[in-house]
């Protein structure tokens, strides 16, 4: 590869969004999969800063995806986008004398795992990236019970590398207002443009240490031959036992009886009650929110043991969510 000592062609600010440190786990569980196959070797250059490169592979295939951006975030939150070649490779110039944070994200919304590079000036580092397969929040639902009609704005927290992959009403920037009803249904828009949606439906994509980061020791294991339908209803069940209504658990039967990957080992399910640190909701005015997520992955050697299960307080306003991260199922 040609080693080109090119000014970066993009510097952002920082995006507005709230960087979440893991719930548990070490600092390894976010950084340091690059593995270095330069060995930082010094040029003459006459520059404050210093070169990085690669090649980039993944998602689904290790060939190289020239689809790819490779993103540097400084210590200040400056952001650099390396240059990529038509075969996968990236450039990338940073300045020296500090640590960047490196990573690549793919067309798809999957992400890389995050490698941190002291940089020194005219010093060269090769890197290679490997982005693997995507996973997801998939069709969080959220409703709000408030007491009254109530004017409300509800906002997506995340780390920088996720993004919002669907959502419906959209999502925007700013985050969604409208009116949550008692009902748990929300309206957008004014006058003829109004809507008013069943409940309000996002996909965020997850870090691969977010991924990793999901409790996998307690669940319920449904068997070999367990259909699609079934499994999903067995889901919804399991939703019920948490104090999820009726509606609730009817959206997820009709969500899932088609969209969930079949497996002929069965499925492995565990329940995730702790996932702010992978995406955080703001309601204003605050309501009280319970969370669900269920970790659906391939159930072959599936040895959960089966979790407490304490039902959600719903006395009063409040408001609940269930989502669904597929694992290790094959979408």
């Amino acid at each position: 590869m040609q080693r080109l000592r090119l000014a970066p062609r993009w510097v952002l600010p920082l995006l507005t969004l709230t960087l979440v440190a893991p719930a548990c786990g070490d600092k390894d569980d976010e950084d340091d999969t690059g593995t270095p196959t330069g060995d930082g070797g010094s040029t003459t250059c006459g520059s404050t800063q210093g070169f990085v490169y690669g090649m980039v592979t993944g998602p689904y295939t290790m060939e190289p995806n020239p689809a790819a951006v490779v993103h540097a975030v400084a210590p200040d939150d400056g952001e650099v986008l390396a240059e990529l070649g038509g075969d996968g490779s990236y450039e990338l110039n940073v300045e020296g004398g500090m640590e960047w944070a490196i990573y690549a994200t793919s067309p798809e919304g999957c992400i890389s795992d995050t490698f941190h590079l002291p940089v020194e000036a005219c010093h060269e580092y090769e890197r290679d990236i490997h982005i693997p397969d995507c996973t997801t929040a998939d069709k969080p639902n959220l409703y709000q019970y408030p007491g009254v009609d109530t004017e409300t704005t509800v906002r997506l927290s995340h780390t920088r590398p996720q993004r919002i992959v669907a959502s419906d009403p959209a999502y925007p920037a700013a985050g969604w207002r409208g009116r949550a009803h008692p009902d748990g249904t929300f309206t957008v828009g004014q006058g003829a443009a109004a809507r008013r949606a069943p409940f309000l439906f996002y996909e965020v994509s997850l870090a691969p240490w977010q991924a990793r980061s999901l409790q996998r020791a307690q669940g319920w294991c449904l068997p070999a031959g367990t259909s699609v339908p079934a499994a999903a209803q067995a889901m919804a069940d399991l939703l019920a036992a948490y104090g999820f209504d009726a509606r609730e658990r009817e959206d997820f039967v009709e969500a899932w009886e088609h969209d969930l990957p079949p497996s002929a080992q069965g499925y492995a399910v565990s329940p995730q009650l702790a996932v702010d640190h992978v995406a955080d909701v703001e309601i204003e005015p605050a309501l009280p929110l319970s969370r669900l997520w269920l970790l659906v992955e391939d159930g072959a050697g599936c040895a959960l043991a089966a979790p407490p299960v304490v039902p959600f307080d719903r006395r009063g306003p409040h408001a609940v969510e269930w989502g669904v991260v597929l694992g290790t199922m094959a979408r």
